[in-house]
């Protein structure tokens, strides 16, 4: 089977496809968010979206697939991809603290309504805890890139490995830290990324 041509513009029904979609999630995630997973229905999201049940179901499908999908949008959201991009170019390790910090700001600040739904859902909801468990383990991958680029640029100080560095900030950064920073503790989100940034520089770069 030939690759596809990813040169490509998208046609009119493809770009409409997208944002039909797009709206459906985005209407799943305020639904969500102020009413809870297990409540919502189906039905409710259509009306939110303002599109018929089954432009729901082909647009993105049923529940389990809209919650999963969820994560792109949060992403989308928080801003991941640029800054994820930016943290693989740079030359500079100051920026990839900075910027991989800022990340889980981002996303823990913009989001943190859904975060505390699905995370609250997980534990009794096999559909939830799926897509928690995709989300963690994006948040994993933005850490092995972390460890990975600092290692690549010498950064890291004497007996630090990448591998420890991915778990420090994993840790640090998890949406579980935030929570407790910024409510627990009642720190503002400006504190609380200052403190990470400087925590993990201390924690890890080379003198």
């Amino acid at each position: 089977m030939s690759e596809p041509d990813r040169s490509r513009r998208p046609n009119r029904r493809e770009i409409a496809a997208a944002a039909t979609r797009e709206e459906v999630l985005r209407a799943a995630r305020r639904l969500f968010a102020a009413n809870g997973y297990a409540p919502t229905t189906l039905n409710q999201i259509a009306e939110e979206a303002g599109v018929a049940i089954q432009t729901v179901y082909s647009s993105v499908g049923g529940k389990p697939a809209l919650v999963l999908a969820l994560n792109d949008l949060i992403d989308a959201e928080s801003g991941v991809g640029p800054l994820a991009a930016e943290i693989a170019r740079t030359d500079d390790a100051e920026v990839v603290f900075v910027n991989s910090v800022k990340l889980t700001r981002q996303l823990n600040e913009r989001c943190s309504d859904i975060l505390r739904v699905l995370l609250a859902a997980a534990p009794s909801n096999p559909d939830v805890a799926a897509a928690v468990r995709d989300g963690m383990a994006r948040h994993r991958g933005g850490a092995e890139l972390f460890g990975h680029r600092l290692a690549e640029l010498d950064a890291l100080g004497p007996g630090v490995s990448a591998e420890q560095a991915t778990t420090a900030y994993a840790v640090m950064t998890s949406p579980d830290n935030w929570r407790q920073l910024t409510q627990d503790f009642g720190w503002s989100y400006d504190k609380a990324e200052a403190w990470l940034v400087d925590s993990l520089t201390r924690l890890l770069r080379r003198p």
